[in-house]
């Protein structure tokens, strides 16, 4: 993929799935279901095909110095879908305790993503979302 845009589409896509696995895992922590867990596990696949797609990604479109950002981003999402894959199996019957420290794990695991996504979109790090600058505020 060596279009710019696709660059762009790509973050796109990534927000909105940040966004909707951040709001999964706020339903999780009122109520364990098979439902959030499905929920759970469809962010899991979600972010692990983006991931994918991040490793096609031409990373010249990049402005210069930026290729540890996007390392970033990309470490940051292979902790998230860890995280997620761990959450998304666990039993109904475990623990509180336990529930909730993997809750807060794959929370933070987001909260990273997030920011490693800002950050490669940050001014002054960027050439690809010239054509929409306000994309990047939406991270």
């Amino acid at each position: 993929m060596h279009n710019p845009l696709f660059w762009i589409e790509w973050l796109d896509r990534l927000d909105r799935v940040l966004s909707s696995a951040r709001q999964d895992v706020a339903v999780l922590k009122r109520a364990l279901s098979p439902r959030s867990l499905e929920a759970i596990d469809r962010s899991k696949r979600q972010l692990a095909a983006l991931l994918n797609d991040l490793r096609l990604l031409d990373q010249d479109v990049l402005a210069a110095g930026t290729e540890s950002a996007a390392d970033a981003l990309q470490a940051a999402l292979e902790m998230t879908v860890a995280q997620l894959a761990s959450l998304a199996a666990i039993p109904a019957a475990s623990a509180p305790g336990v529930l909730d420290r993997m809750l807060a794990s794959s929370d933070a695991a987001l909260r990273d993503s997030c920011y490693e996504a800002a950050m490669l979109l940050a001014p002054g790090r960027r050439r690809v979302a010239a054509a929409r600058p306000e994309h990047g505020a939406r991270l």
